[in-house]
């Protein structure tokens, strides 16, 4: 992810944004919290600040640009800012009428998947409810990937995976062929190291 917003009735109507370190944090639109410190936004706490756990440990040679924002009812949620991507963890307890990718708290684990989500959302976020000013134009990966990404005997557990995942659950073949080939291999940590070659102008 590059940026994330938070809206809705959820923060009174109010809209969060936190962008990677190519960006910034806004309230409605309006910059805040250009260094660390406190604002409001709304109901919603937010603390800029270097503590947190990493939710992607690869990064950890990096300074720390942590995000929190906390919320009435105990929601909390936690953005780590990088050079040109974030990671966000959310905190939260069932809320009313809710549904999504953090699961619907109905006990049925079943209908939580890519495929049931779909048919309850479609594909995409349509233009009308999207909250970015400048959104990313969805993209389903069909290029498979190469060698240098995926060993032949790593693509071809991919693919006795994949054939099976993406049918059930309505993802793209593609997509999960890459994400197999990337599950515990050493391609986070060459992300990490180009990422470094960022940092300087990035952070300071």
């Amino acid at each position: 992810m590059t940026s994330i917003i938070v809206s809705g009735s959820f923060t009174q109507g109010h809209k969060i944004q936190v962008d990677s370190m190519l960006g910034s944090i806004r309230c409605d639109g309006r910059d805040i919290l250009a260094n660390f410190g406190q604002a409001i936004c709304g109901n919603a706490q937010i603390t800029f600040d270097s503590q947190g756990a990493l939710v992607d440990a690869a990064m950890a040679f990096l300074p720390h640009k942590v995000v929190h924002m906390h919320f009435p009812g105990g929601t909390e949620i936690q953005v780590n800012r990088w050079p040109n991507f974030i990671n966000a963890k959310v905190q939260m307890s069932k809320q009313v009428d809710q549904d999504g990718v953090c699961g619907n708290f109905n006990g049925n684990p079943n209908d939580d998947g890519g495929k049931e989500l779909h048919r309850r959302f479609g594909h995409g976020v349509s233009q009308g409810e999207c909250l970015f000013a400048n959104p990313i134009p969805e993209h389903t990966p069909v290029k498979m990937p190469d060698s240098k990404r995926c060993s032949p005997a790593k693509l071809a557990q991919a693919k006795s995976v994949c054939h099976q995942a993406a049918a059930a659950d309505g993802w793209s073949y593609a997509e999960c062929l890459g994400d197999v080939c990337d599950e515990h291999t050493h391609l986070q940590s060459i992300q990490a190291q180009e990422m470094q070659h960022m940092a300087t102008k990035a952070l300071s």
